[in-house]
C-alpha cells in the first residue's frame, strides 16, 4: 500500500467520527485540495468548525508502528516486524499543522473572513499506531490525538463562555473561499 492510499484510508476513517459528530459537537467539516496562497502550495485534510472553539485544522496520518513525536524538524518512526525492527524517519506533523493553519489564516484576512481563532490538530487514524510524545523542551507544537479521541478532545478544549455561532451563511462563504483559491499543484522549487 502507498503512503497516499494509506492515508486516503486514514481520512476516510476520521471523515466518518466527523459525520457523527456533525450538529452535535461541530457544525461541520470542509475538506480541501491542493491551494496556493502568495506561491505557496498547502491543502488540510479537515477544517472543522466547532462552536465552542473556533476553527481547527485536522492533519490526519495513517502511520504505524511507534511514532516518537517531539518538537524536532522530524519524527521516529518504528515499525516491528517478526524479522526486523525498521526505522524511519518522517516530517514533523504538527509543524505541517501550524503552517497549513497559518496559510488558511491569510486566506481568510485576504477574503475579510477571519473572524474565528485557528487550532492545529495532528490525529492518527491508524489503530496500530503508538504516539510517544516528547516532554517539556521536546514536546511536540500541537496537540496529537487518535481518531478515538477526538469527541474528548473537543470537549476538553471547549470554552464555555465561547460559543461561535457558525450559520449556512458562514459554512458557504468559508466554502467558496476555499474553492476560490484551490489551484493545481505547482512546484515552486528550480
Amino acid at each position: 500500500m502507498t503512503r497516499a492510499e494509506a492515508g486516503n484510508i486514514g481520512e476516510e476513517q476520521v471523515r466518518e467520527v466527523l459525520r457523527e459528530l456533525k450538529g452535535t459537537l461541530i457544525s461541520g467539516f470542509i475538506r480541501s485540495n491542493n491551494l496556493k496562497c502568495d506561491l505557496k502550495n498547502f491543502q488540510f485534510d479537515f477544517l472543522t468548525l466547532i462552536p465552542s472553539i473556533g476553527l481547527v485544522v485536522l492533519e490526519v496520518k495513517h502511520w504505524k508502528g511507534t511514532i516518537k513525536a517531539t518538537g524536532n524538524q522530524q519524527w521516529k518512526q518504528e515499525i516491528d516486524t517478526p524479522k526486523k525492527t525498521f526505522k524511519n524517519e518522517l516530517p514533523n506533523a504538527s509543524t505541517q499543522a501550524i503552517r497549513t493553519s497559518g496559510l488558511l489564516m491569510q486566506l481568510l484576512e485576504k477574503e475579510k473572513m477571519n473572524k474565528w481563532p485557528i487550532r492545529p490538530l495532528v490525529v492518527f487514524s491508524n489503530s496500530k499506531s503508538t504516539i510517544l510524545k516528547g516532554k517539556d523542551d521536546h514536546a511536540p507544537q500541537t496537540d496529537i490525538i487518535l481518531k478515538s479521541m477526538i469527541p474528548a478532545w473537543i470537549k476538553d478544549n471547549s470554552i464555555d463562555d465561547v460559543n461561535y455561532n457558525f450559520r449556512a451563511h458562514d459554512f458557504k462563504q468559508v466554502k467558496s473561499i476555499i474553492q476560490k483559491y484551490t489551484a493545481e499543484y505547482i512546484s515552486t522549487s528550480q
